[in-house]
């Protein structure tokens, strides 16, 4: 990497941990953000011991939000700082009190900890594997990622098949099983359609090539969704790599910490509730609207043909975000190839304006409105 965009990075990022000396000896790092976590914490690092050999870092991130008691999270600092070695993995704790950021300020101060101990040329090998406290981790967890990456050096990272533990009563373990059938639904039909997101974003479940990291901008500090926004970034680096089976078990407790994701989720089936189901006919249209832009010349010139292709509520929608206005300086921006235009067209029709369209598409089927759904926060 060039020393002026790794310096670059660093200086646009506040509140980096001072790495300690000896983390540059680590070419990988875990990342784990700890808020609450003395019960949940010690199994987690227990399997990463187990996962095989390597020297692999481990960075805890301990904190918790303002406003909350900090008691439980001193405790736990204390406890990792007076045992720097568990087994055969060397941990360093970062203690960050009144986080304003959510667990994504956390995630990063531990990335960007791990990224400052780099140099420019070593930051190019560097690994993070992200994790969270109450995930476990298969015996060859290390080894298949690094596998992975290894066959694929093109791939800013890869994504990581999760699966919940079993849940301690039968209502527990069938809201976890049902929420995991409606995340993988979403990517699923992503998929169908041929949108290049078509993943399932949780913060255990995948692992970065450092360098892309900071060509990806870093973690996004938000309470929640950080990694879908991530991610996102990163699959407009190159295509994301993959491991199907799962190799990350994180718990299926529910839980209120956060606005959506899976404890909110489980809660909320848990009182009856339904998930919010994008309809089938969403999905279609998303399919005609790739399939038009990926036709031969339909985003030439001012994407006339691409226009022409769509339906009704699908040009509505382009219109309202500007595209056919955009759409002729980002394309003179190119490449003049079809394949350039098409990656082109897929940045600026990333994940949330896929999930945008998907709520509009809905929204009209329910009301007969043009107007897009108010639920534009990533689904989780």
């Amino acid at each position: 990497m060039k020393e002026r965009d790794f310096c670059k990075y660093l200086r646009r990022t506040p509140r980096i941990p001072k790495p300690p000396p000896e983390l540059a000896a680590f070419p990988e790092a875990v990342v784990i953000p700890a808020y609450d976590e003395e019960e949940e914490l010690p199994a987690t690092l227990a399997s990463l011991a187990a996962a095989g050999d390597g020297d692999v870092a481990v960075i805890v991130v301990v904190n918790y939000p303002a406003g909350t008691d900090p008691e439980s999270s001193r405790r736990l600092f204390e406890r990792l700082s007076n045992e720097p070695l568990y087994e055969n993995r060397r941990l360093f704790p970062v203690y960050a009190p009144e986080l304003t950021g959510g667990v994504g300020e956390a995630r990063r101060l531990g990335m960007d900890m791990f990224i400052a101990s780099r140099t420019p040329e070593s930051v190019e090998q560097g690994i993070i594997f992200s994790l969270d406290a109450d995930s476990r981790v298969a015996p060859d967890y290390f080894r298949r990622v690094r596998a992975v990456l290894a066959a694929t050096p093109a791939a800013p990272g890869v994504l990581i098949a999760v699966s919940h533990r079993a849940a301690p009563s039968p209502a527990q373990e069938a809201a976890i099983r049902r929420y995991e059938r409606y995340l993988q639904r979403y990517a699923d039909s992503l998929h169908r359609a041929g949108s290049p997101y078509d993943f399932i974003a949780i913060g255990s479940g995948f692992a970065v090539r450092a360098a892309a990291c900071i060509r990806a901008g870093g973690m996004k500090r938000r309470r929640a969704g950080e990694d879908f926004y991530f991610l996102q970034e990163l699959a407009k680096l190159g295509t994301l790599a993959r491991i199907s089976d799962p190799l990350v078990f994180p718990s299926p407790r529910s839980s209120a910490r956060v606005p959506f994701g899976t404890g909110p989720a489980v809660s909320a089936l848990l009182a009856g509730e339904e998930l919010p189901e994008i309809s089938d006919h969403a999905f279609a249209m998303l399919g005609r609207v790739i399939a038009a832009a990926t036709a031969p010349e339909g985003l030439a010139g001012e994407a006339k043909n691409f226009r022409s292709s769509l339906d009704r509520v699908a040009v509505d929608f382009f219109e309202r975000e500007r595209f056919f206005q955009l759409w002729p300086e980002i394309a003179a921006n190119q490449p003049d190839t079809r394949e350039a235009k098409l990656r082109a067209f897929h940045r600026w029709f990333d994940g949330l304006k896929t999930l945008r369209f998907l709520h509009a598409v809905d929204a009209v089927g329910n009301s007969g409105s043009g107007a897009p759904s108010s639920r534009e926060t990533p689904l989780k």
